[in-house]
């Protein structure tokens, strides 16, 4: 099973490297195209604006389709528009690339989260499995950002986009020839689908998601200028210290995955107290280095690591079809995008401190905290029936 969980992991490091690699080169992007670096950086809201729309127009489209042929005509697709960036060379079409990319790659992860859950050995599984795919978005938040600067700095901007439109081919074809096929939903299936987006509990746990990572991006998105400006450390030390944090992203990822399934709400209420208080520290003694890197590496230890958990007890109450689980990678990165939103408008409201942010992720943690309390524990109901029988029937088929 793992070798398949580890193809669906490379394709989510390709696209989380993706978004990434417009913020590695913003100065060469903008020079090249006559913009400023300002419009530039729209490219990167547009990318998440992107998944978070288009991703489940996508997957609601190909709902009928085999997981493994949705996933892969996604990933095929692709790497067209990533090929084509640097083709166009004018902004504005530059721009519609960037929309079409974002919307494939929020199908991708969608669809692979989907994929992962058929993969697992047995529904008791399923948040070890997630957890695995899941690996490549740490690997690629470790990854993506430097190695796009790099490649920029060594050759130019537009080799990062034919170098992850080759490296999704790459994986399109190995993952043609190895990943195994499962069946497509049925018409039944996608109905209850459809039935499941319409549960209250459901939307109440995916605003546990919304907030958990909201929490989790208000913070890291400014933990640049709270390292250089506030604690004092070099450019390279700051290097240092947040390749630091997402090898400890990777770790963490891996260690909660092996506790989601039989432990999500435990793991969600010890991973929220643990950003509230990190955050809080990190707000208050800014200044002071030990204090501020033992912090930042809590914090990677315990923030977006939850997805696993997160995913467990979507899939518990909704169930693993595309457009549940597409929407939650939705929802999610609606999250990053509100986090790093409203610690901007804290921090220009507040004075430019990064530890404003700091607070601004320590307040959304505690609502995520208040939010799970107020949802009651995991419910043996005829809602998890539906989640348990496919995952089952998928398994027995192997």
């Amino acid at each position: 099973m793992n070798r398949h969980l580890y193809l669906l992991m490379l394709t989510m490091l390709i696209v989380v490297s993706s978004e990434l690699q417009v913020p590695a080169m913003m100065p060469e992007m903008a020079e090249d195209l006559g913009v400023d670096t300002g419009r530039i950086g729209l490219l990167v809201s547009i990318f998440a604006l992107g998944m978070a729309l288009g991703g489940p127009v996508i997957a609601y489209a190909l709902r009928h389709r085999p997981p493994k042929q949705a996933l892969l005509t996604v990933v095929a697709t692709y790497a067209v528009p990533e090929m084509l960036v640097p083709v166009v060379h004018e902004y504005w079409w530059v721009v519609l690339m960037r929309i079409l990319t974002g919307c494939l790659a929020g199908a991708a992860v969608g669809l692979s989260i989907v994929y992962a859950t058929k993969l697992a050995p047995s529904p008791d599984k399923i948040g070890e499995a997630v957890s695995i795919v899941l690996s490549g978005i740490m690997a690629g938040t470790v990854v993506g950002l430097p190695v796009s600067h790099f490649i920029a700095g060594r050759w130019n901007w537009q080799a990062t986009f034919y170098l992850l439109g080759v490296a999704a081919l790459a994986v399109f074809l190995v993952s043609l020839l190895a990943l195994p096929p499962r069946n497509a939903a049925t018409a039944d299936d996608n109905a209850q689908d459809l039935r499941n987006l319409r549960l209250p509990t459901l939307w109440s746990r995916y605003l546990v998601s919304f907030l958990t990572i909201g929490a989790a991006y208000a913070a890291f998105s400014y933990f640049t200028p709270l390292l250089e400006q506030s604690a004092g450390f070099s450019a390279d030390a700051t290097t240092l210290i947040l390749l630091a944090y997402g090898l400890c992203s990777l770790v963490g990822n891996l260690i909660v995955g092996k506790l989601a399934d039989r432990h999500a709400v435990g793991v969600l209420r010890f991973g929220h107290a643990l950003l509230f208080l990190s955050l809080g520290v990190l707000a208050i003694a800014g200044q002071v280095q030990p204090l501020v890197l033992a912090m930042v590496l809590i914090v990677g230890l315990a923030g977006v690591t939850m997805n696993p958990p997160l995913v467990t007890r979507v899939v518990e109450i909704g169930g693993a079809g595309s457009l549940v689980s597409t929407i939650h990678t939705s929802v999610i990165t609606l999250g990053i995008t509100v986090g790093t939103g409203v610690s901007a408008f804290t921090i220009s409201t507040f004075g430019d401190d990064p530890g404003v942010a700091m607070w601004t992720g320590s307040v959304f943690a505690l609502l995520a905290a208040i939010t799970l309390a107020l949802q009651s524990g995991r419910r043996k109901t005829h809602t998890r029936r539906p989640v348990r029988e496919p995952a089952q029937s998928v398994v027995g088929a192997e």
